[in-house]
């Protein structure tokens, strides 16, 4: 019998995944993604594993995409991409952005906790 203490235990942004929710893999893989997402809206969340702010929200997103199949959920690891994040301008975490077909972008924005309680920063394009 396997000792459930050397069990790989699953990561809390791969619990709850839904068919319409992956990790990308490289900054390749997001091109590709988007290219291949056609007409369907994408949302692109960029995470850590050591944020909490992402972490608290992961069951939420995870049911939004439950809830709308036809969205494509793209998950981005920040420690594992940092130059693909510096690139894309993200550097507050949790950090999302919304993207459709020949539209492009269609917003960003982060939500942070600071002491004022949550902020959240929208720009359109």
């Amino acid at each position: 019998l396997m000792n459930l203490a050397f069990a790989k235990s699953t990561k809390w942004w791969e619990k709850g995944l839904q068919p319409n929710m992956r990790e990308i893999e490289s900054a390749q893989d997001l091109v590709d993604s988007l290219a291949n997402a056609g007409d369907r809206l994408v949302v692109v969340d960029f995470f850590s594993p050591g944020c909490g702010g992402c972490r608290a929200l992961h069951p939420k997103i995870c049911q939004f995409a439950e809830q709308n199949p036809d969205v494509l959920f793209l998950q981005v690891n920040y420690e594992e991409h940092k130059s693909m994040c510096y690139s894309l301008h993200v550097h507050v975490l949790p950090f999302f952005r919304f993207y459709r077909g020949a539209q492009g972008r269609l917003c960003s924005f982060s939500c942070t906790n600071n002491a004022r309680g949550v902020r959240s920063k929208q720009t359109m394009f």
